[in-house]
């Protein structure tokens, strides 16, 4: 099954009103977990911010056996990606005419919004005014079945992962900011311990709220 709109964005007020710093918020989810480990994503520094399923999916359906909620989880998407408003112009060729893929010139072609009016203008999680969210709500494992149109039709729907997740029972929150290479996790200890121990996740312990230098990474 895919996702579905969440109107009541009140249901993220525990992350986003959380008190800590925005971007520390954006990027490792909100404070008060026994733990905290990064994923990095898998692929090129260039495209580290894109889709990474098989690896959101894996993180996800570890922390779904570390709550009591896994049929009931909110997932929170950006609504800065230019798919999500539509208007990004891609090139096509023209394959109705003889030969075309020989002698015509690619055509542009404009995508159409991911989704219609009734999401695009309901309401947004709103964090400090810097980042915004349109919500949707499912199971664990409706991870990554955004309900969105195709940009094209017969094209993919390829929507980025969420920023955060998390079950009714907030006994997790996977956090990534837009442009990160990789995802927090912040949940039990024997949640870390699980994705520590997941061989096929580039994961690290880490401590988002201790105290850092000015300049230096988390």
């Amino acid at each position: 099954m895919s996702l579905r709109h969440e109107p009541e964005v009140s249901v993220a007020d525990w992350i986003v009103a959380a008190d800590a710093p925005w971007d520390v918020l954006a990027a490792h989810g909100p404070p008060g977990f026994e733990a905290y480990v990064t994923v990095r994503f898998d692929g090129d520094d260039t495209d580290h911010y894109r889709p990474d399923p098989e690896l959101v999916a894996e993180v996800t359906r570890l922390a779904a056996e570390h709550t009591t909620t896994p049929e009931r989880a909110w997932f929170a998407l950006w609504d800065g990606w230019g798919e999500i408003d539509g208007g990004r112009t891609y090139t096509a060729m023209d394959s109705d005419r003889l030969f075309g893929r020989m002698f015509s010139a690619p055509r542009p072609v404009e995508a159409v919004p991911a989704f219609g009016p009734d999401v695009l203008a309901g309401p947004r999680v709103d964090l400090c005014g810097v980042r915004s969210y349109l919500l949707f709500v499912g199971a664990t494992h409706d991870v990554g079945a955004w309900p969105a149109r195709p940009p094209r039709p017969g094209w993919p729907s390829d929507l980025p992962q969420a920023s955060f997740t998390w079950p009714a029972d907030r006994a997790w929150c996977i956090a990534s900011d837009v442009d990160a290479d990789e995802l927090t996790v912040g949940g039990s200890a024997r949640l870390a311990e699980a994705l520590l121990r997941n061989g096929g996740l580039e994961a690290r312990s880490t401590d988002p709220w201790a105290p850092r230098e000015p300049g230096s990474p988390r």
